[in-house]
């Protein structure tokens, strides 16, 4: 019965409807629905005792309605009627409470319910994902539980329990993820509905994440906009169409000698005065039809005298497109007009030159063009001037213009030869010469342009380079092939003079390694059998026992010297490895008792090696550097590492001892074993370890080794 219940009703809990009464309950729902299923549920009258029905015959009577019911015979509802009619509202019903139900669970915000105390009662879809925690364990716990602000939530509850309207608060949650959720609580009092007597409070949780992070986007946003307009060289300004300032620019501000507070809300004819307004009024008045304006003029302020203006004017717009002002982009060019003047009282002087002498602005617009720019480029004045001279001239810079601009900025003059396109298409060759003419603030204003053109006198150069060059070619031709005979045989020299050096001093250092390890080794063992002997002599002499561990140590020196003689005759004799023994010998190399140090091989990558010599090279390189290892590094492991990286087959030698000399140059040794590496088209490394020790590896392409 309770689950049929819960089932029906939706999003109350199965056991508050246990607890009412039936007549709680219908009325509860009722008051959900429409007027005319709670007319259909009114109260009927007590049914009238059943007569004994007479056995004569009554006369028809006409079948009426009562209350949109069928009567019988008698005046009274028929029963099955009613019945019917019943089951139709309950039917109708069920149907609208699973409509509020789905509303409920599958809305887009938040719902939860709790009681005066915060504990949850009910909770939708909407609010288990937003907490990250499943219905059944919201249902009944503290909504504090899920509150990072308890003090929000504690000042929200009490207003809901002192409050009949609808309370707002705005708090931090956090879920059971452990996320951080800004939020909105609503909640309003359910009226209809009590838990122990107590109301409960239908609370919407508004998600705030998104506008919090739309906010910091737009505060980030306006202090961007703020910072441009505050730092931009530009005055900017705000009008409304009472002719007051709504904004000015610090710029702006500056140039009137007063802060941005003190102008804006003022009129503009008291901040301009009377002269400087009524020279901007046909412009104004213009913008306010909503046409942008453009124009320069000497603009009158009060105190300030007259600047020279470039202004923008711009309509400014409400919501339904009605012009309520304008925007004013306000630029000081005073300096440049100035300086237009001058240029235009020297241009006459400039016409007598036959160079031409050409005036560029900061966009590289020409500002000036002399009679000897017609001259050589064959565009008159009227078609020059305003065009970019770049384009204008097909200009081709001979070294980086990033550079040219550079010396420019630096020296103030530039000088160097260009390359430019007469209008009948033809390409000259001009010297240039640009000085850098500055404004009162030290930025670029104007650039004098002086152009010669140098094609013939270029033309004649190359005709000259050209015959110097092919007399080279042929002087060149004759003695290559002599001197490069020459330096083939002085290499050769110098290369046998250096090898037979090497050689003597590698005979010296085997012969000093050879009595090394006579005297460290051989000798030593062969010292102490002598005295063994002497001992056992002296026993048998005296007639004593001689022990037979005496005997085994002395037979164990004998054998470990003959091994000692016969490692160091191996190490004098010449080994020629070939490419089958290769590997096979590098095994009984590192597993040779001679070494002081423990050396092992680890075999990374297949090796096939075909070339008898190449692996003869090879052994004799790897050789050399465990001998070098165990000499000098003063290292307790060595390791002979074959491995492949990309088209290479690598053989290095790596230890854990002191490493190289920061100051020591590499040794004869490295001479060697580099020498031996090139001659099989290998290449050799020599490097120190950042965890101590050295290696020595070995690159030899996989396509020398067939």
């Amino acid at each position: 019965m309770e689950r049929q219940v819960s089932s029906t009703v939706g999003w109350f809990s199965a056991s508050l409807i246990i607890g009412e009464n039936l007549y709680n309950l219908w009325t509860i729902l009722l008051r959900n629905l429409r007027p005319k299923f709670v007319c259909s549920m009114k109260k009927q009258p007590p049914p009238v005792r059943k007569e004994k029905r007479s056995t004569r015959k009554m006369p028809k009577r006409n079948i009426g309605t009562r209350n949109g019911a069928e009567l019988d015979s008698n005046g009274r509802r028929d029963r099955r009627s009613s019945i019917r009619e019943l089951r139709h509202p309950k039917t109708e019903l069920e149907s609208a409470i699973q409509r509020y139900v789905d509303l409920y669970d599958f809305a887009p915000i938040a719902y939860v319910s709790f009681d005066r105390a915060g504990r949850i009662e009910e909770a939708n879809l909407a609010a288990t994902e937003l907490l990250s925690e499943p219905r059944d364990l919201l249902i009944g716990r503290p909504f504090a539980f899920y509150v990072a602000d308890l003090d929000s939530l504690l000042r929200h509850l009490l207003y809901c329990r002192t409050s009949q309207q609808q309370v707002k608060t705005e708090l931090l949650l956090k879920s059971k993820k452990g996320e951080r959720i800004p939020a909105l609580l609503l909640s309003t009092p359910i009226t209809s509905t009590t838990r122990n007597g107590a109301l409960l409070y239908q609370t919407a949780i508004i998600d705030l994440r998104e506008r919090k992070a739309a906010e910091e986007a737009l505060r980030a946003k306006e202090a961007e906009l703020e910072q441009i307009v505050t730092q931009t060289p530009f005055m900017l300004t705000r009008c409304s169409h009472d002719l007051r300032y709504r904004y000015v620019s610090h710029a702006y501000a500056k140039m009137l000698g007063r802060t941005p507070d003190e102008i804006a809300g003022q009129p503009i004819v008291e901040i301009m005065g009377e002269e400087g307004f009524r020279t901007i009024s046909p412009h104004i008045k213009k913008v306010l039809t909503g046409q942008t304006v453009e124009y320069e003029a000497e603009v009158s302020f009060r105190g300030l005298g007259a600047p020279c203006l470039h202004s923008v004017y711009t309509p400014d717009r409400d919501v339904n497109g009605n012009v309520i002002g304008w925007f004013a982009s306000i630029s000081d060019i005073t300096q440049r007009k100035r300086v237009e003047q001058r240029l235009t009282e020297q241009a006459r002087l400039l016409d007598l030159s036959n160079d031409a002498i050409i005036v560029r602005d900061t966009n590289d617009r020409v500002t000036y063009w002399n009679k000897g720019a017609e001259k050589i480029y064959g565009y008159s004045q009227k078609e020059a001037i305003g065009k970019v001279a770049p384009d204008l001239l097909k200009t081709e810079h001979l070294e980086p213009l990033s550079k040219i601009y550079e010396m420019l900025s630096r020296d103030n003059r530039w000088e160097g030869e260009l390359v430019h396109t007469r209008r009948n298409g033809k390409r000259l060759i001009v010297f240039s010469r640009w000085s850098l003419d500055r404004d009162t603030q030290g930025q670029r204003a104007y650039i004098l342009e002086t152009n010669n053109d140098i094609s013939q006198r270029k033309d004649a150069e190359a005709a000259l380079k050209k015959s110097k060059e092919l007399l080279e070619k042929r002087v060149q031709s004759r003695t290559a092939e002599l001197r490069e005979a020459n330096q083939e045989l002085n290499s050769e020299i110098n290369r046998r003079k250096g090898l037979e050096g090497q050689i003597l001093e590698v005979s010296d250092r085997e012969q000093e390694r050879l009595g090394q390890e006579l005297h460290d080794g051989l000798c030593q063992q062969l010292t102490a059998i002598g005295f063994l002997a002497r001992a056992t002599a002296l026993r048998l002499r005296d007639h004593r026992v001689v022990q037979q561990d005496d005997l085994e140590k002395i037979a164990q020196l004998i054998n470990s010297s003959v091994m000692d003689a016969r490692n160091i005759a191996r190490g004098l004799h010449k080994e020629d490895i070939d490419a089958a023994q290769f590997l096979s010998a590098l095994q009984e190399m590192v597993e040779r008792q001679i070494w002081q140090t423990s050396c092992r091989l680890d075999l990374k990558t297949k090796v096939v090696i075909e070339d008898d010599a190449v692996a003869s090279q090879l052994y004799r390189i790897l050789r050399e550097a465990i001998i070098n290892a165990n000499k000098h590094a003063r290292a307790t492991r060595i390791v002979l590492e074959v491995r492949r990286s990309g088209n290479d087959l690598i053989f290095s030698v790596t230890d854990d001892g002191v490493g190289l000399s920061k100051t020591k140059n590499h040794g004869l040794g490295f001479h060697i074993m580099k020498y031996r590496a090139e001659s099989i088209g290998a290449r050799l490394k020599l490097e120190s370890l950042k965890k101590g020790g050295a290696r020595v590896s070995c690159y030899m392409p996989m396509s020398l080794l067939k």
